[in-house]
């Protein structure tokens, strides 16, 4: 059964997003429901006419925001450039969650992949296709060839399950890819 995002219901999403209840309008559509949307949007429909309605409040109750991936990394401005760079892989490499956190995360529209990869950083929380390309490099170049067999792992996975790769491994990204950049990883 395909769970519902919350993409799909433009009221609740529209409201949430023109409300700017969050900061960055990526973070709404990064949450993961606490109950199904079907049931978090029945209660939007029931209350959001009350009088002592607070969207703030409601967003809050029914959704778990994407976490913070803050670290306490702190750039040594005495180092080389490529030894910062170097540093930044582990800060910007994400694991495979656990059983119980994957299936928490399918209720949301984070793709769990089943190896490590590299993200951009900041609020993009997933790898994203062509850019991973460029990333590579880097990679490359820092001699870590483990990351980049498993990030080109993680898009064979994308293939073998969804038939393409996807902007990045958000369920919302489905609808698109990038440059073919596969083969030349």
């Amino acid at each position: 059964m395909q769970t519902k995002q919350i993409f799909e219901f433009a009221e609740l999403f529209d409201t949430v997003q023109m409300g700017m209840v969050l900061a960055d309008g990526k973070t709404f559509p990064d949450c993961i429901p606490r109950q199904s949307i079907d049931k978090i949007a029945e209660e939007f429909d029931a209350i959001k006419s009350s009088a002592d309605f607070s969207l703030e409040k409601f967003v809050a109750d029914n959704f778990i925001l994407p976490a913070n991936e803050v670290t306490s990394y702190e750039a040594d401005t005495t180092e080389p450039v490529k030894k910062h760079i170097e540093n930044l892989w582990e800060v910007l490499t994400r694991y495979p969650e656990n059983p119980a956190a994957k299936a928490l995360q399918s209720a949301g529209s984070l793709i769990p992949l089943p190896f490590p990869y590299v993200v951009p950083g900041g609020r993009f929380r997933e790898i994203y296709y062509w850019d991973s390309y460029f990333t590579m490099l880097g990679l490359q170049v820092s001699g870590r060839v483990d990351l980049i067999e498993n990030m080109v792992d993680n898009f064979s996975f994308l293939i073998e399950n969804i038939g393409y790769i996807p902007n990045g491994n958000r369920s919302y990204y489905k609808g698109r890819s990038q440059p073919p950049f596969y083969s030349l990883m």
